[in-house]
């Protein structure tokens, strides 16, 4: 089966939704080359890593290393943040009957230091 495959269940990607009264430029150009702005507004930007092809697991470690190495400025800022969200994009197959997406304990340690949540976006079968 294909990753293309819209009949089964697959991890898409993470994007990473943040949200702050002042500072958003200073904060994506320290995040710099290594993510994608997917859309954003004056206060609020959602980024994707600029990487492809990576498991959840790889993803997730990824950005939270990118938000805990940020430089003191940008970090401070990173702060101040109202919203900071991990957003999992999982596409629904009609098969397998279950899929499990698992993030390291290691992994949930280093997102939970960036002060992060995680939020599960879960899209219908297009079957």
């Amino acid at each position: 089966m294909s990753s293309n495959d819209k009949s089964v269940t697959q991890f898409l990607n993470v994007d990473l939704d943040i949200r702050v009264q002042g500072g958003l430029e200073t904060l994506l150009d320290a995040m710099g080359s290594s993510v994608i702005v997917l859309n954003q507004t004056a206060q609020a930007a959602s980024v994707e890593l600029n990487a492809y092809d990576l498991s959840l697991e790889e993803t997730a470690a990824r950005l939270a290393e990118l938000v805990n190495s940020l430089p003191p400025e940008a970090r401070t800022i990173w702060g101040q943040c109202e919203l900071r969200s991990l957003n999992v994009g999982i596409q629904a197959g009609i098969e397998p009957y279950s899929s499990a997406f698992a993030i390291s304990k290691e992994t949930v340690s280093a997102i939970a230091d960036a002060g992060l949540e995680v939020v599960f976006t879960v899209y219908a079968s297009r079957n």
